[in-house]
Protein backbone atom coordinates (compact mmCIF):
# COMPACT_ATOMS: atom_id res chain seq x y z
CA UNK A 1 0.00 0.00 0.00
CA UNK A 2 1.25 3.34 -0.95
CA UNK A 3 2.27 5.82 1.87
CA UNK A 4 0.37 9.15 1.88
CA UNK A 5 3.82 10.88 0.39
CA UNK A 6 3.67 8.36 -2.24
CA UNK A 7 0.33 9.07 -2.87
CA UNK A 8 0.34 12.81 -2.68
CA UNK A 9 3.66 13.29 -3.72
CA UNK A 10 2.83 16.56 -5.91
CA UNK A 11 1.37 18.01 -2.75
CA UNK A 12 4.04 17.63 -0.36
CA UNK A 13 6.25 19.18 -3.55
CA UNK A 14 4.07 22.24 -3.43
CA UNK A 15 4.27 22.83 0.25
CA UNK A 16 8.64 22.70 0.25
CA UNK A 17 8.30 25.14 -3.19
CA UNK A 18 6.34 26.91 -0.59
CA UNK A 19 8.28 26.48 2.30
CA UNK A 20 11.04 27.74 0.29
CA UNK A 21 9.11 30.59 -0.85
CA UNK A 22 8.38 31.59 2.40
CA UNK A 23 12.37 31.11 3.06
CA UNK A 24 13.54 33.60 0.87
CA UNK A 25 11.23 36.42 1.66
CA UNK A 26 12.36 35.57 5.59
CA UNK A 27 15.94 36.59 4.69
CA UNK A 28 14.61 39.68 2.22
CA UNK A 29 12.37 41.05 4.43
CA UNK A 30 12.89 39.46 8.39
CA UNK A 31 9.18 39.25 8.70
CA UNK A 32 8.85 35.99 11.10
CA UNK A 33 4.91 35.91 9.66
CA UNK A 34 7.04 34.07 6.62
CA UNK A 35 8.28 31.75 9.07
CA UNK A 36 4.47 31.08 10.64
CA UNK A 37 2.53 30.59 7.10
CA UNK A 38 5.46 27.58 6.92
CA UNK A 39 3.95 26.87 10.07
CA UNK A 40 0.44 27.27 9.36
CA UNK A 41 0.52 25.33 5.93
CA UNK A 42 2.04 22.40 7.20
CA UNK A 43 -0.71 22.25 9.99
CA UNK A 44 -3.52 22.56 7.25
CA UNK A 45 -2.23 19.48 5.18
CA UNK A 46 -2.54 17.39 8.74
CA UNK A 47 -5.98 16.71 8.11
CA UNK A 48 -5.27 15.03 4.68
CA UNK A 49 -3.07 12.68 6.26
CA UNK A 50 -5.22 12.16 8.69
CA UNK A 51 -8.54 10.81 6.70
CA UNK A 52 -6.28 9.11 4.54
CA UNK A 53 -4.98 6.64 7.70
CA UNK A 54 -8.66 6.65 8.58
CA UNK A 55 -9.57 5.08 4.83
CA UNK A 56 -6.34 2.63 5.54
CA UNK A 57 -7.75 1.30 9.32
CA UNK A 58 -11.51 1.34 7.59
CA UNK A 59 -10.18 -0.94 4.76
CA UNK A 60 -8.17 -3.04 7.94
CA UNK A 61 -11.49 -2.97 10.25
CA UNK A 62 -9.43 -1.72 12.75
CA UNK A 63 -12.74 1.05 14.18
CA UNK A 64 -11.00 2.00 17.31
CA UNK A 65 -8.04 3.50 14.85
CA UNK A 66 -10.34 4.71 12.17
CA UNK A 67 -12.53 6.47 14.93
CA UNK A 68 -8.92 8.25 16.94
CA UNK A 69 -8.01 9.22 12.67
CA UNK A 70 -11.60 11.00 12.29
CA UNK A 71 -11.29 12.76 15.91
CA UNK A 72 -7.81 14.11 14.91
CA UNK A 73 -9.13 14.98 11.58
CA UNK A 74 -11.70 16.93 13.05
CA UNK A 75 -9.91 18.60 15.86
CA UNK A 76 -6.80 19.45 12.74
CA UNK A 77 -9.46 20.53 10.08
CA UNK A 78 -10.01 24.24 11.47
CA UNK A 79 -6.26 24.98 10.39
CA UNK A 80 -7.13 24.16 7.03
CA UNK A 81 -9.31 27.23 6.32
CA UNK A 82 -7.68 29.50 9.05
CA UNK A 83 -5.00 30.94 6.71
CA UNK A 84 -8.24 33.17 5.32
CA UNK A 85 -7.49 35.07 8.84
CA UNK A 86 -4.30 35.63 7.99
CA UNK A 87 -4.61 38.39 5.01
CA UNK A 88 -4.94 40.84 8.27
CA UNK A 89 -1.32 40.72 7.57
CA UNK A 90 -1.73 43.34 4.79
CA UNK A 91 -4.15 45.67 6.19
CA UNK A 92 -1.39 47.80 7.41
CA UNK A 93 0.48 48.00 4.10
CA UNK A 94 0.08 51.04 1.91
CA UNK A 95 -1.30 49.83 -1.27
CA UNK A 96 -2.47 52.81 -2.66
CA UNK A 97 -2.89 56.72 -1.94
CA UNK A 98 -4.49 59.79 -2.89
CA UNK A 99 -1.87 61.99 -5.01
CA UNK A 100 -1.28 65.49 -4.64
CA UNK A 101 -2.79 65.89 -7.73
CA UNK A 102 -6.18 65.72 -5.98
CA UNK A 103 -9.50 63.34 -7.38
CA UNK A 104 -9.54 64.95 -10.59
CA UNK A 105 -6.13 63.48 -11.78
CA UNK A 106 -5.90 60.67 -14.04
CA UNK A 107 -7.40 57.81 -12.55
CA UNK A 108 -9.03 59.60 -10.24
CA UNK A 109 -5.53 60.77 -8.30
CA UNK A 110 -5.32 57.21 -6.91
CA UNK A 111 -1.56 55.86 -6.91
CA UNK A 112 -0.68 52.05 -6.65
CA UNK A 113 2.24 51.37 -4.57
CA UNK A 114 5.48 49.98 -6.36
CA UNK A 115 6.87 48.14 -3.62
CA UNK A 116 7.14 44.69 -4.80
CA UNK A 117 7.92 43.32 -1.20
CA UNK A 118 4.21 44.11 0.03
CA UNK A 119 2.50 42.90 -3.44
CA UNK A 120 4.41 39.76 -3.00
CA UNK A 121 3.36 39.17 0.56
CA UNK A 122 0.06 39.34 -0.46
CA UNK A 123 0.56 37.14 -3.19
CA UNK A 124 2.67 34.50 -0.62
CA UNK A 125 -0.56 34.58 1.92
CA UNK A 126 -2.67 34.18 -1.62
CA UNK A 127 -0.82 31.11 -2.51
CA UNK A 128 -0.98 29.65 1.18
CA UNK A 129 -4.15 30.13 1.54
CA UNK A 130 -5.29 28.81 -1.81
CA UNK A 131 -2.92 25.66 -1.17
CA UNK A 132 -4.65 24.99 2.14
CA UNK A 133 -8.09 25.44 1.14
CA UNK A 134 -7.88 22.95 -1.73
CA UNK A 135 -5.71 20.13 0.47
CA UNK A 136 -8.72 20.44 3.56
CA UNK A 137 -11.75 20.40 0.99
CA UNK A 138 -10.23 17.20 -0.21
CA UNK A 139 -10.15 15.77 2.94
CA UNK A 140 -13.83 16.83 4.07
CA UNK A 141 -15.24 15.21 0.85
CA UNK A 142 -12.96 11.93 1.70
CA UNK A 143 -14.83 12.18 5.05
CA UNK A 144 -18.19 12.52 3.18
CA UNK A 145 -17.47 9.48 0.81
CA UNK A 146 -16.83 7.48 4.35
CA UNK A 147 -20.07 8.85 5.83
CA UNK A 148 -22.39 8.28 3.03
CA UNK A 149 -20.44 4.75 2.39
CA UNK A 150 -21.38 3.87 5.85
CA UNK A 151 -25.26 5.53 6.28
CA UNK A 152 -26.38 7.64 3.32
CA UNK A 153 -26.48 10.99 1.63
CA UNK A 154 -28.58 12.92 4.28
CA UNK A 155 -26.43 11.99 7.17
CA UNK A 156 -23.58 12.90 4.93
CA UNK A 157 -25.02 15.92 4.85
CA UNK A 158 -25.66 16.49 8.16
CA UNK A 159 -22.38 15.98 9.35
CA UNK A 160 -20.68 18.71 6.44
CA UNK A 161 -23.54 20.92 7.90
CA UNK A 162 -21.85 19.99 11.47
CA UNK A 163 -18.29 20.30 10.45
CA UNK A 164 -19.13 23.35 8.99
CA UNK A 165 -20.19 24.99 12.25
CA UNK A 166 -17.75 23.31 14.24
CA UNK A 167 -14.99 24.50 11.85
CA UNK A 168 -16.17 27.88 12.39
CA UNK A 169 -16.04 27.67 16.10
CA UNK A 170 -12.39 25.91 15.76
CA UNK A 171 -11.36 29.01 13.73
CA UNK A 172 -12.84 31.53 16.14
CA UNK A 173 -11.11 29.70 18.86
CA UNK A 174 -7.60 30.01 17.06
CA UNK A 175 -7.63 33.31 15.70
CA UNK A 176 -9.19 35.33 18.60
CA UNK A 177 -8.66 32.97 22.05
CA UNK A 178 -5.41 32.33 20.82
CA UNK A 179 -5.58 28.03 21.40
CA UNK A 180 -4.17 25.57 19.56
CA UNK A 181 -5.59 22.15 18.19
CA UNK A 182 -4.03 20.32 20.85
CA UNK A 183 -5.21 22.79 23.40
CA UNK A 184 -8.66 20.57 23.12
CA UNK A 185 -7.09 18.17 24.39
CA UNK A 186 -4.06 19.05 27.05
CA UNK A 187 -6.32 22.30 27.98
CA UNK A 188 -9.73 21.56 27.51
CA UNK A 189 -10.89 23.31 30.86
CA UNK A 190 -9.37 26.30 29.82
CA UNK A 191 -10.89 26.75 26.36
CA UNK A 192 -14.28 25.98 27.85
CA UNK A 193 -13.98 28.90 29.72
CA UNK A 194 -13.22 30.41 27.16
CA UNK A 195 -15.87 29.67 24.63
CA UNK A 196 -18.45 29.74 27.00
CA UNK A 197 -17.25 34.30 27.38
CA UNK A 198 -18.33 34.48 23.87
CA UNK A 199 -20.09 37.83 22.89
CA UNK A 200 -22.36 38.39 20.50
CA UNK A 201 -19.59 39.03 17.90
CA UNK A 202 -18.35 35.40 18.36
CA UNK A 203 -21.54 34.07 17.44
CA UNK A 204 -21.68 36.51 14.16
CA UNK A 205 -18.29 35.58 13.30
CA UNK A 206 -19.02 31.42 13.87
CA UNK A 207 -21.85 32.15 11.92
CA UNK A 208 -20.23 34.06 9.01
CA UNK A 209 -17.57 31.46 8.61
CA UNK A 210 -19.35 28.89 9.05
CA UNK A 211 -21.40 30.38 5.66
CA UNK A 212 -18.18 30.40 4.43
CA UNK A 213 -16.63 27.04 4.50
CA UNK A 214 -19.92 25.58 3.45
CA UNK A 215 -19.53 27.49 0.53
CA UNK A 216 -16.55 26.63 -0.58
CA UNK A 217 -16.83 22.90 0.20
CA UNK A 218 -20.25 23.05 -1.44
CA UNK A 219 -18.11 24.85 -5.05
CA UNK A 220 -15.49 22.15 -4.53
CA UNK A 221 -17.67 19.30 -4.58
CA UNK A 222 -19.33 20.66 -7.82
CA UNK A 223 -16.25 20.37 -9.15
CA UNK A 224 -15.35 17.05 -7.81
CA UNK A 225 -18.62 15.63 -8.91
CA UNK A 226 -18.65 16.67 -12.74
Amino acid sequence: MKTFIEKHKILVLFMLAYWGVCLVMLFKSMDFLYAVLSWNVLLAILPLFFINQAVTTIGQKKISWTVFWILLWLFFFPNSVYLVTDFIHIANEKFRWVSNAGPYAPGGGIVYSQDIFIWTKLLVIAMGFFYSIVVGLESVYIFEQIVRKKYSRKIGYANILSIGLLTGIGVYIGRFLRFNSWDVVFNPLQVLQQVAQVDRFAIQFIIAFSGFVLFCYMLYRSFKEK
